[in-house]
């Protein structure tokens, strides 16, 4: 049975973008660790290795309380403006963590990005199962195929940019602001 043409609508497309930026705010930090530790002046090597670690430490146990509550939220707003607000979350904390003037500051801006991610999270494939009732699993598998897409472009763009010089700080504002788009097409 050959299955009929895709049909693609806004929150279509910005899940499309969500995924992309989950992926793209979530290698961020693994790709600016070494020029980040560099700029802050906290170590990672010899006894300082555990510090690059407990940012993601950070990150994660936001997520996972984020992700015990994302349905909580979507009940009571609505699952486009829980996953909207949760973008705003996830590019605001991405964004404060280019404009660390230390150590803990960053851990704080991962925690907040940790929350936007965790509802992402929890609430993307959701979200794309119920905009497709009768084919939920071509559309969640499209939907999800930008998430390897946001980490490839993430490593090469980013890779490059911070190989060229270009700062960690600007790399990690950009993709801040960047997650507003989708931001704006969920609320």
């Amino acid at each position: 049975m050959a299955a009929g043409k895709m049909h693609f609508d806004r929150y279509d497309y910005g899940s499309f973008m969500v995924m992309f930026f989950y992926a793209v705010c979530s290698m961020a930090v693994p790709m600016m660790l070494y020029p980040m530790a560099l700029d802050l002046h906290f170590p990672l090597q010899d006894g300082g290795k555990g510090m690059g670690g407990f940012l993601q430490l950070g990150r994660s146990i936001p997520m996972v309380v984020a992700m015990m509550f994302c349905g909580y939220a979507a009940g009571r707003i609505g699952k486009a403006k829980t996953i909207g607000f949760s973008v705003l979350v996830m590019g605001f904390g991405i964004f404060l963590c280019g404009c660390s003037p230390f150590y803990g500051f960053v851990f704080l801006a991962l925690m907040v990005s940790g929350l936007g991610e965790g509802m992402i999270e929890g609430l993307a494939t959701p979200f794309v199962q119920d905009l497709h009732p009768k084919e939920p699993g071509r559309y969640i598998n499209f939907t999800h195929s930008f998430w390897s897409i946001g980490v490839v472009s993430a490593v090469l763009i980013a890779g490059g940019l911070l190989t060229a010089g270009v700062s960690w700080r600007i790399i990690a504002v950009t993709a801040g602001i960047c997650a507003l788009v989708p931001a704006v097409i969920f609320l």
